[in-house]
């Protein structure tokens, strides 16, 4: 892509490159871009003989688990967390524009952490401080994002990369589908493909790995949507009960069904939980956004694309207030 913020990124590998111990965090309840930027990061680093490590709240979900990702992953309960912290030269925090989404047990580390703060993402709005800030909101992933610095920095793309950040792009663009899908886009994922990334097996892997459970939980949910303003805007609501025994992961891809339905303009999930956190996923239609409605809740992400989690929250009162707050 010929923008011009992309020419900071060689600076950014210049500096990031002079490091000798790394670490990688992304946000809270990850999808395909955070941890496909994370790893494909940490393989550029690792292939430059730099130590590195990708320090996460939440474990790598069942359908990204093929990646490529032996001793990356330090959770926060690990005995050597603090020593690996307070001994890196630098900390890459990826897709995410506000310290909070760290995570509760993440955020009090970083907050203490000294050392230099490198900051890559595509969100609007960033308020993480960072001594080298590469926010490209242009940009249709993170991951987009890390494999343009390693093109620009000309370092070798190997398969394990490749495989990780083709991840990425394909499930932060929806498949090749959403707005920020353009002719560049196509051009880095061939290279991608060229580098060793196969399409087929991706895709099959993150789109077809739910469980039996999964699938019958969905038949519930979708036989008892939320449909509201003549039908633009649909909302897939699952009770505490119902989701007794599940995970996030296991509700991977609902919300994209919503959109899926003739007439809808805006669609969401929202799930209350046995801890008594609501969370919503929401998606729009190109002609209308929903980034206003998540960060009301204290949330955010892109226009198409948002979310938010309220804890101890009312799901009564929340669908309320998004049906509210829709303008269509």
């Amino acid at each position: 892509m010929n923008h011009p913020v992309y020419g900071t990124l060689s600076l950014a590998w210049q500096a990031l490159s002079t490091a000798t111990s790394v670490l990688i965090s992304a946000h809270i309840d990850p999808d395909g871009d955070s941890i496909g930027s994370s790893l494909g990061l940490l393989h550029f680093l690792r292939s430059q003989g730099i130590q590195a490590h990708i320090v996460q709240e939440h474990p790598i979900p069942k359908n990204l688990q093929f990646l490529p990702h032996d001793s990356a992953f330090i959770q926060h309960d690990d005995p050597d967390i603090a020593h690996i912290v307070t001994t890196a030269d630098a900390w890459c925090i990826l897709d995410l524009n506000a310290p909070q989404r760290l995570g509760p047990h993440i955020l009090p580390l970083f907050e203490q952490y000294s050392g230099e703060v490198f900051l890559f993402d595509h969100h609007v709005n960033p308020i993480l401080k960072a001594q080298y800030s590469n926010v490209i909101i242009e940009s249709s992933s993170t991951c987009e994002i890390i494999a343009r610095m390693a093109l620009a920095a000309h370092l070798e793309i190997n398969t394990q990369a490749a495989e990780c950040l083709y991840t990425g792009i394909m499930t932060d663009t929806g498949g090749f589908r959403h707005s920020r899908t353009n002719a560049d886009v196509m051009r880095l994922a061939a290279t991608l493909i060229e580098s060793g990334a196969d399409p087929v097996k991706i895709y099959d892997k993150v789109m077809n790995a739910q469980s039996l459970a999964s699938m019958q939980l969905l038949g519930l949910a979708l036989s008892h949507l939320s449909i509201s303003h003549e039908g633009a805007l649909i909302l897939m609501i699952i009770r505490r009960e119902q989701l007794h025994g599940y995970s996030s992961e296991d509700l991977e891809g609902f919300v994209n069904y919503t959109l899926s339905i003739d007439g809808a303009k805006i669609g969401g999930l929202i799930t209350e939980w046995e801890d008594g956190t609501v969370k919503m996923s929401l998606r729009s239609k190109p002609t209308h956004e929903v980034r206003s409605i998540a960060e009301y809740f204290g949330g955010g992400g892109h226009m198409q694309a948002a979310g938010a989690r309220v804890r101890q929250g009312n799901l009564e009162e929340i669908v309320g207030k998004i049906q509210e707050l829709v303008k269509i």
